[in-house]
């Protein structure tokens, strides 16, 4: 009998791009089962409706692409791809606007698009000589060993055929995204699901592309501008993928009034937009070059498999698959990449230190790996009018985080307009890119900082939410009314701080 060991990655995605490369250190053969035909060159594929869509990677989900495909930046980059340091920014939301470019010395991420992203990842997994790709196939079930406590391979038929083949496998991952069948298949093995968190945000984006004229090359500015939900006002954001291409996006939630794919009606709601001058002044001088195009998404759910006792061994799953995201927020593919990477730790300390449940303990520390991305985004997205959370356990501290937001928000723009100070907008930056955990943002010394604001409206409406006046007790308040967030310590991250430390100190 062969000692080989083998693993199984459902999807070829990003997320089942980054799962591959990770396995490939721990399993002699890794095959990846995609029922797309993979293209042979960067381009928008049937099985990834949202790729036409803007992408981003956070610098968390940079850190860990870099460890497994060093040099993937500097790659999209010679292809055309735009280097971060490179942009002058605008930053705008509803207390105002400010230019900046970011440091290179802090955080370098090449923007390009989704496409181009995935194939320089395909290409580099493509390489491994113990990862092959079975492309035109479809996982249709799981195998299940006698005693139906271990997954030991899946199900395959190839599209447009009926015959059922079986591919064995000591590892199943599903990476295969929202079109995910795991329910469905536990279903088929006896096994029942818990209930998932769900949030109805019945968002809606739409996009549209322009080729930039040389002219104009050197008078480019990314603008993002912000939401602002409670005057129904769309968050917008024109940026530069590669190859001289600009994109333009509008996004709204709750479904009122989705941005249109109307070209007319697209150019006259970029219009109401902060930051609306600098867009229409650029995109006036832009030459349309596809869409609008629309995506829709009526719900972000959250898995919660981590409580089933009865989870097979030999089965995990990630990405959208486990928990699906407002893709607004950029979260999913560095949420996936934390994922894959919080699997590759525990495929060390079983090296180690084997144990029973091996494959629970996984979803356990993926779940509290993933909380700050969930939390956040939901505290985001409920200030939509029409958007709700369902399930058993609702998010703590919602209503005191909207408004600790709102202020913080006020400040950051105030101290970047007038003091040219960007300290406060970076915290806010690298809590959002999932690098600072929650509590360094939402803490008691940055709450005495940012309440100075005259008996603002925000700093009121905080106060009365936050229930005590005395600072010394702002900490422990805020202990009470928001989850502790127990992440675990990184090396590559606490570089990366001590970096952004040096950086704002210039």
């Amino acid at each position: 009998m062969s000692d080989m060991k083998r693993a199984v990655v459902i999807g070829a995605g990003i997320a089942g791009l980054i799962t591959a490369r990770m396995l490939s250190d721990y399993y002699d053969e890794v095959c990846i089962i995609e029922r797309d035909e993979l293209p042979s060159e960067p381009s928008n594929r049937q099985g990834v409706p949202q790729s036409f869509h803007p992408h981003r990677v956070l610098p968390r989900g940079g850190l860990i692409l870099e460890h497994y495909f060093p040099g993937y930046n500097d790659e999209l980059i010679a292809l055309g791809a735009i280097p971060s340091h490179e942009e002058e920014i605008v930053n705008a939301n509803k207390y105002g606007k400010f230019n900046h470019k970011v440091n290179a010395s802090f955080i370098e991420i090449a923007s390009s698009s989704r496409p181009l992203l995935e194939w320089v990842l395909r290409k580099r997994v493509q390489n491994i000589s113990h990862i092959r790709f079975l492309t035109n196939t479809e996982v249709t079930g799981l195998m299940v060993s006698e005693d139906q406590s271990s997954i030991i391979g899946v199900y395959t038929k190839e599209r447009r055929s009926e015959s059922r083949k079986e591919r064995r496998a000591d590892m199943v991952i599903d990476a295969s995204g929202r079109s995910s069948k795991l329910i469905k298949w536990l279903d088929q093995i006896g096994l029942s699901v818990p209930e998932p968190e769900v949030l109805k945000v019945s968002l809606g984006y739409s996009t549209r592309y322009y080729k930039i004229p040389s002219l104009i090359q050197n008078e480019w500015k990314t603008i993002l501008t912000e939401s602002d939900p409670e005057q129904g006002i769309r968050a917008g954001m024109l940026w530069r993928i590669e190859n001289d291409i600009a994109g333009m996006l509008l996004f709204n939630a709750g479904g009122d009034a989705y941005p249109s794919t109307h070209p007319d009606e697209f150019q006259e709601q970029m219009k109401h937009l902060f930051a609306s001058n600098e867009i229409m002044e650029l995109a006036e001088r832009l030459e349309p070059f596809q869409g609008p195009r629309g995506y829709r998404i009526s719900e972000s759910i959250r898995q919660h498999y981590e409580r089933m006792e009865d989870w097979p061994s030999g089965l995990l799953v990630l990405g959208d698959a486990f928990c699906s995201f407002d893709p607004i927020h950029g979260q999913g593919m560095t949420v996936a990449a934390i994922e894959a990477d919080t699997i590759r730790k525990c495929l060390e300390l079983q090296r180690v230190h084997p144990e029973s449940k091996f494959e629970l303990k996984v979803l356990r520390r993926m779940q509290q790996a993933i909380e700050p991305a969930w939390w956040l985004s939901s505290v985001a997205d409920l200030r939509w009018r029409g958007v709700e959370h369902v399930g058993s356990s609702q998010p703590r501290g919602v209503t005191f985080a909207q408004k600790y937001i709102n202020l913080f928000t006020k400040q950051a723009m105030k101290k970047a307009m007038y003091e040219k100070d960007t300290h406060l907008f970076f915290i806010q930056f690298l809590t959002n890119a999932l690098i600072l955990p929650p509590g360094e943002y939402f803490n008691g010394g940055v709450l005495k900082m940012i309440l100075n604001d005259n008996g603002s409206e925000e700093e009121m409406a905080l106060r009365a939410e936050l229930g005590v006046q005395d600072p010394e007790l702002f900490q422990q308040r805020i202990d009470e009314l928001i989850p502790s967030f127990q992440l675990e310590h990184d090396e590559q991250i606490e570089k990366l701080l001590e970096t952004f430390q040096h950086a704002m100190s210039e």
